[in-house]
């Protein structure tokens, strides 16, 4: 027992009275029983008997036949009498209202098919409760009947035996009280044990239990018990202190993550590798608290870990004075840059980075963590704390996802900047090559002009430049006339003008606005637009036309099967294709000898 809900006498006597009620109910029930079905027996001959004496008296008064069976009815103290004939109708019956009736309203139809069926006979009717028994000397008389129910006849059985066994239960209840008595004497040990038990389950080590009169085998239970107690006591003393020390642990591993969450996300919205790492190592200082944060990049070469961010006044100090490290050969950080592995001083050693340095006195453990992605080495991050011992093999496998978050970081940071200069690169050399093209096209063409007045448009041959159309596209911007009336706006295009537009209003006109300046603008940038990719696509024409040029000849030449003819067709060709030109073909051999070709045309000359 490990524990007492209730009185341990009390449990005696309840379950002593169960145990000798149950075979004394179940014999009396058998015995009732039995008693029952020898009652019905002895009440079904009786009223056969009270039937034959109703047929007898009927024989003597025939005209008295409902007189009788009331007088029968009193006589047997309640059962009904009644005489049926052959079809089942009442031709008397101790109720004088159910003469002439069919007895089916009352009877079961089987039971008094079995009645008419016999002289004399008698019937259990165990689904309705009744009793049966009939009279008569012959099938062709009417059938006197005797009827009662069951439970009229056995309502006494129920009383008989309540006095015996109102003595028995009266006697077991006396003999459970003085079991009880005795059972709470004989485990009255057992009471205090479980009690001591219970307390020491509630965590009551300093209860006591009074065993100084026992002996036997209870002595040695409860030496065991307390002795099982103390150290049981012992045991969770010692789980506390580790489960202390595992909450300690796993909230301390659990702030780191969420710390390494945290600045993970942050790092990783600065696209500036220099703001980056600056904002990396204030983070870090920020959600860690270590007392130096630096980060080390390696150089072009790869021969040196150059520290090229940090957070502490020591570390700001090392980058005025471009501190760096030999790779694999100078403390931690260059033992990590060297062989990608993390790596821990636990307290002051040789193999500390502020060994040699004045400007971190403080640091009494580090650890540098390699930054590595896609398997290359880009630096070290390196934490320094003011504690001995303040780095575990733990923190090395949280903070490392730091470091591959910070490794990512970086790459995506220098990759953006190589691509930002590529694209500037590749926009000032498209720009310069745009520049040189409409220098060409306006070098070869004749200036164009055209103005447009209401109604039409028309175009202008003049070499003559207005003062401020020219003033605009020299200068690159909006020039207003004297009038308010007037402005003209250049046209550019990557930074160089090509021309110009002028706007003027009427003489009864409001003076130009700023929003119908900047419209002015925005309509000569899209004209600036316009014109550009109409060069381009001049320039895609021409180029396919001299592709096709080339294509057109080389198809000729495959033509021809003989070198004369080769010669004479490409000659020919190229003067047709060019026009404007003299076209020689000429071979030379080891003697000097020559042979050439000239096109039909070929004494034309170019006309300027």
């Amino acid at each position: 027992m490990t524990q007492l809900r209730g009185s341990i006498t009390w449990r005696v006597i309840f379950w002593f009275l169960i145990l000798a009620l149950i075979p004394i109910i179940v014999v009396f029930m058998f015995m009732q029983r039995q008693a029952r079905e020898n009652i019905i027996t002895a009440q079904l001959e009786v009223m056969r008997d009270h039937a034959r004496l109703y047929h007898t008296r009927l024989q003597v008064e025939p005209d008295k036949m409902v007189e009788i069976a009331v007088d029968m009815m009193s006589i047997s103290s309640g059962d009904t009498f009644f005489l049926v004939n052959s079809t089942g109708t009442y031709l008397a019956h101790s109720d004088p209202t159910k003469v002439g009736k069919q007895s089916k309203q009352d009877i079961n139809i089987s039971i008094m098919q079995k009645l008419l069926a016999r002289e004399s006979t008698t019937l259990l009717d165990e689904e309705n409760g009744l009793l049966f028994g009939s009279y008569r000397t012959s099938l062709t008389e009417p059938l006197a009947v005797s009827m009662s129910r069951i439970e009229q006849k056995t309502l006494e059985i129920n009383r008989v035996p309540q006095n015996f066994l109102i003595q028995i239960f009266l006697s077991l209840i006396i003999v459970a009280i003085g079991a009880g008595i005795l059972a709470n004497t004989i485990v009255s040990p057992l009471k205090k044990i479980a009690s001591y038990a219970n307390e020491i389950s509630n965590g009551n080590f300093n209860a006591k239990i009074d065993d100084k009169r026992w002996y036997g085998d209870m002595a040695v239970l409860s030496f065991r018990l307390k002795n099982s107690a103390t150290n049981l006591q012992a045991a969770i003393a010692s789980i506390k202190r580790d489960v202390e020390s595992s909450t300690l642990d796993f909230e301390r591993r659990s702030n780191q993550l969420k710390a390494v969450a945290d600045v993970g996300k942050a790092i990783t919205s600065f696209r500036n590798l220099s703001e980056l790492l600056e904002q990396a190592t204030h983070l870090i200082n920020e959600n860690f608290g270590y007392y130096h944060v630096g980060i080390f990049l390696l150089d072009e070469h790869k021969q040196y870990a150059v520290l090229s961010a940090s957070n502490s006044e020591g570390g700001k100090r090392m980058l005025e004075k471009k501190h760096q490290l030999k790779v694999g050969e100078t403390g931690i950080v260059g033992y990590v840059t060297q062989n990608a592995k993390a790596r821990i001083a636990l307290d002051v050693g040789e193999d500390a980075v502020y060994f040699n340095n004045p400007d971190l006195p403080r640091t009494r453990s580090e650890m540098a963590l390699p930054l590595v992605v896609g398997g290359q080495i880009l630096g070290a991050l390196d934490v320094q704390s003011t504690e001995a011992q303040a780095f575990s093999e733990e923190d090395i496998a949280t903070l490392q996802v730091l470091a591959e978050q910070l490794a990512v970081a970086i790459q995506n940071a220098s990759l953006l900047r190589e691509t930002e200069k590529a694209l500037e690169s590749a926009r000032l050399g498209y720009g310069e090559m745009s520049r040189e093209a409409w220098v060409k096209i306006l070098r070869e063409q004749p200036r164009i002009g055209f103005l447009s007045t209401p109604p039409g448009t028309t175009q202008i041959h003049s070499e003559v430049v207005e003062t401020h159309i020219s003033k605009a596209f020299e200068t690159g911007d909006v020039v207003l006339g004297s009038d308010n009336l007037t402005i003209s706006v250049p046209i550019r295009i990557r930074g160089q003008s090509i021309g110009a537009i002028r706007l003027k209003k009427s003489e009864i006109a409001e003076a130009w606005t700023q929003d119908e300046t900047n419209l002015a603008i925005a309509l000569s940038d899209q004209l600036s637009g316009a014109l550009e990719s109409a060069r381009l696509y001049n320039e895609s024409q021409q180029r396919a036309a001299r592709e096709s040029l080339v294509s057109d000849i080389s198809a000729q030449i495959s033509a021809a099967s003989h070198t004369d003819a080769i010669i004479r067709e490409t000659v020919q060709e190229l003067g047709q294709a060019i026009g404007k030109v003299s076209v020689t073909f000429q071979l030379l051999g080891e003697t000097n000898e020559t042979e050439y070709g000239e096109a039909p045309n070929a004494n034309r000359k170019a006309r300027e």
